[in-house]
């Protein structure tokens, strides 16, 4: 009977405002499809920050790779904050930093030769940590979670727009939180809503410590809204 191949999660980073977040989401898919297909599954940041608890169980009992497009590292970060340490934290400027510069396109469609390498570079790096991963012959303790598969990385995530202070302000992945919120039977009139929110949102978009309560007032009304069409 052939072994059944090691299961890896790999966290890709969620940013959207920066190049690198596109290259990442990327890479991890072109390992996904076609350079280690079933020895890994893809986790999607949103609902892991979120609080969905298959996605959190599953890089707390599994080998988990983070891939950030920038040195802030908010995959790895909240991944160790809710689950536990990474077995690789892969940085995608640090990969890059004697390569070719970037176009600066957010989208896959809009890519250059120089962007198409970088999206090959990183996806080496994955792979070299996946098959060290592999290699070091993990076992996933009995009763570990199942394997699931989250968002698609090569799309941008669904976003939601606020109104913050006067300004209009895009979120990728809200959508997703606002969903798990919900299931988790969030009320909308929680003391700690508006707090939660913005926890949830500030790893992986910077909420500037001077506007956290107007985002926290926005967040709360955008949820409060989402609740209400959810009901409908």
């Amino acid at each position: 009977m052939a072994e059944e191949p090691i299961k890896v999660g790999i966290i890709s980073c969620a940013g959207e405002e920066i190049p690198e977040g596109t290259i990442s989401r990327l890479a991890v898919r072109r390992v996904l499809e076609r350079l280690r297909p079933g020895q890994a599954v893809t986790l999607c940041l949103p609902l892991f920050l979120a609080g969905d608890s298959g996605e959190r169980e599953f890089a707390r009992n599994y080998p988990t790779i983070t891939v950030d497009g920038c040195d802030k590292q908010c995959a790895k970060w909240g991944t160790e904050k809710y689950s536990g340490p990474v077995n690789a934290a892969i940085v995608v400027t640090d990969l890059l930093r004697d390569a070719a510069p970037l176009s600066g396109a957010h989208s896959g469609r809009k890519l250059t030769d120089c962007d198409l390498a970088a999206v090959e570079l990183v996806a080496s790096g994955i792979v070299e940590s996946l098959d060290r991963a592999a290699a070091e012959g993990f076992v996933p303790e009995e009763g570990a979670a199942a394997v699931s598969c989250g968002c698609d990385c090569s799309t941008p995530l669904p976003a939601g727009e606020l109104l913050v202070d006067g300004e209009r302000i895009i979120i990728a992945g809200l959508p997703l939180i606002f969903q798990q919120c919900s299931e988790d039977g969030l009320p909308a009139d929680s003391a700690d809503l508006a707090q939660r929110l913005v926890e949830a949102v500030a790893v992986y978009h910077p909420v500037p410590a001077s506007h956290q309560d107007a985002y926290g007032l926005a967040l709360a009304r955008a949820y409060e809204a989402y609740l209400r069409s959810s009901q409908t």
